[in-house]
């Protein structure tokens, strides 16, 4: 039997154990695991979706067809974008053969989409409001308004016989909150105040052979109908407060 050498060791040419080569097989999978995770879903392709699912006079201030009522926001401007978004890392746990990850998409929709359809909502439903204003008009300055939500991903991998992901988006409730001012018709201040209309938004899961854009889509959907129902309970709560 020839004496032991390290050139006859089998891993000589690399000088790593053999025991450590299964380890970083593990690690460098997993790693490329989590970078395809992560990269499945970005800003760009959100920001992407939101625009496609509006049309291209969204973001042009609605006519406001009644003159004895004025909306005014001061909801930021955020100019020709219809959103923007950006990835935020909220938990990361990395072992040798279970990961936990989960990151998000902070998607800001430009506020004008919301105040729009309020607008519309109450040229719609303003009629109400003529037989409180007595010759005078009104002034509503929406304060806020639910614009932000979340598409949340998390995934869990126990290496190498387990894996799962959970794709949600999470809207972050925000309260429709508007002032409202009435004057004569002398512009004489007769009355004022500020009006909150609860935010009825409810997550929205993947659903089976639903795309990210579809899910995107419905949730978008969603927004919009709640938006248009809190500014006619708003109406509604109005005329019982002038």
């Amino acid at each position: 039997m020839l004496p032991f050498s390290r050139k006859h060791h089998p891993n000589f040419a690399t000088g790593i154990p053999l025991i450590v080569i299964p380890l970083i097989v593990i690690l460098l999978t997993v790693i490329l695991l989590t970078a395809t995770l992560s990269s499945c879903l970005n800003p760009h392709m959100v920001n992407r979706w939101v625009a496609h699912h509006y049309p291209p006079d969204a973001l042009e201030p609605a006519r406001q067809k009644n003159t004895q009522i004025v909306i005014t926001s001061k909801l930021p401007d955020m100019g020709p974008q219809p959103s923007t978004t950006e990835k935020k890392w909220s938990h990361v746990i990395p072992a040798v053969v279970y990961w936990h990850i989960d990151y998000q998409n902070i998607c800001s929709l430009n506020p004008q989409i919301a105040v729009n359809r309020f607008t519309a909502a109450i040229s719609t439903y303003g009629g109400k409001l003529k037989g409180k204003l007595n010759g005078g008009h009104l002034e509503l300055t929406i304060q806020q308004m639910p614009t932000v939500f979340l598409v949340d991903d998390r995934g869990y991998m126990i290496f190498p016989i387990y894996s799962v992901e959970w794709l949600s988006i999470q809207p972050t409730v925000t309260d429709l909150v508007v002032s409202y001012r009435l004057l004569d018709g002398n512009n004489a201040e007769v009355r004022t105040g500020s009006i909150s209309i609860a935010d009825p938004e409810t997550a929205v899961g993947l659903k089976m052979w639903h795309s990210l854009k579809k899910m995107t889509w419905d949730y978008l959907d969603q927004h919009d109908d709640n938006v248009t129902a809190m500014s006619r309970k708003f109406v509604d709560k109005l005329v019982t407060e002038l």
